[in-house]
């Protein structure tokens, strides 16, 4: 198990929406999968306020941690950090080699975005 000192945020990114994940430090849930549909200002506010609850329910700064996804990941990459979020950029080899000891190989967006928030 790790020693993280933050709350991780995962999120697989795609096209025209993403799904976000939210781990404690200990990788329990505290926020399941949920889609932010990147042309919806509704929705990324919402994923704003899910990190900020999570950041003060354990009084941890959040990092954020998106695949990267050609140009589809930079406006939402773009816009947390313009919200004043810690967030990184994870090369796609790297959470792909999560997936190598799963027998089924299933790919799934709210799987993935665990994986990512769990990989760091």
């Amino acid at each position: 198990m790790h020693n993280k000192n933050y709350i991780s945020v995962g999120i697989d990114v795609g096209s025209a929406f993403s799904f976000m994940t939210i781990l404690a430090p200990d990788e329990t849930v505290i926020l399941k999968p949920f889609k932010i549909t990147h042309n919806n200002k509704d929705s990324l506010e919402r994923a704003v306020s899910e990190i900020k609850k999570a950041e003060e329910l354990y009084s941890l700064e959040s990092r954020t941690f998106l695949e990267s996804t050609g140009i589809y990941h930079f406006p939402l990459f773009c816009y947390l950090v313009d919200c004043g979020f810690n967030a990184s950029i994870i090369n796609p080899i790297i959470t792909h080699s999560t997936k190598n000891g799963n027998i089924r190989k299933v790919k799934n967006d709210k799987i993935d975005s665990k994986g990512i928030a769990k990989l760091v």
